[in-house]
């Protein structure tokens, strides 16, 4: 009996650490393929090397797709740090953005979150800022590559593709899109 509480002592620390990637590594094998528009944030780390810090549009959701009032409430549901899913569906350029905001898990694709703040847009709307986890923060590129990817960020031409899966995202890739502010 004495052996098997060494055993199971030692075999505990090793569980945990064979457990810490399995998150990810089940968002990647199940996971919807999706592709989101991204914002500039600056990089570098001194350990990890080159990296992508991202913002991404899908992150800015307006305040009208949050549940709507009703005889109860007269005003759309104000975020507050409880969890929403973020219901994700494609718009005519291919890229997903939010189509819904709900309280409990939606159809399709979706991401979970909770609000961090309201902000104002441009328009004159109002939008939440949301914070879906790490998976959606940083991307490690190859050294040297990070400075480019920034660039197309700032110019609006930096797309990644996302695999979501039950509310988890894991960015798989980034693309420069091609500017074609230059051709006829």
């Amino acid at each position: 009996m004495k052996n098997f509480k060494y055993l199971a002592a030692s075999l505990l620390p090793v569980l945990i650490l064979l457990a810490l990637p399995l998150r990810p590594a089940c968002v990647t094998r199940f996971g919807a393929e999706v592709r989101l528009a991204v914002r500039p944030v600056d990089p570098r780390d001194l350990f990890r090397g080159d990296y992508v810090a991202l913002s991404f549009e899908a992150e800015s959701v307006p305040l009208a797709l949050f549940p709507a009032p009703d005889e109860k409430r007269s005003e759309y549901a104000v975020p507050d740090l409880s969890v929403w899913y973020v219901a994700l569906a494609p718009d005519k350029e291919g890229l997903w953005a939010p189509s819904g905001v709900f309280a409990e898990v939606p159809e399709g694709p979706y991401l979970k979150g909770t609000a961090k703040y309201l902000t104002e847009r441009a328009d004159g709307s109002t939008a939440a800022e949301m914070d879906y986890g790490e998976g959606l923060k940083r991307f490690y590129v190859k050294e040297n590559t990070a400075r480019e990817l920034e660039e197309a960020a700032r110019q609006s031409r930096l797309r990644a593709t996302v695999k979501v899966w039950r509310g988890m995202a894991v960015i798989q890739s980034l693309e420069a899109v091609p500017d074609t502010a230059g051709e006829p």
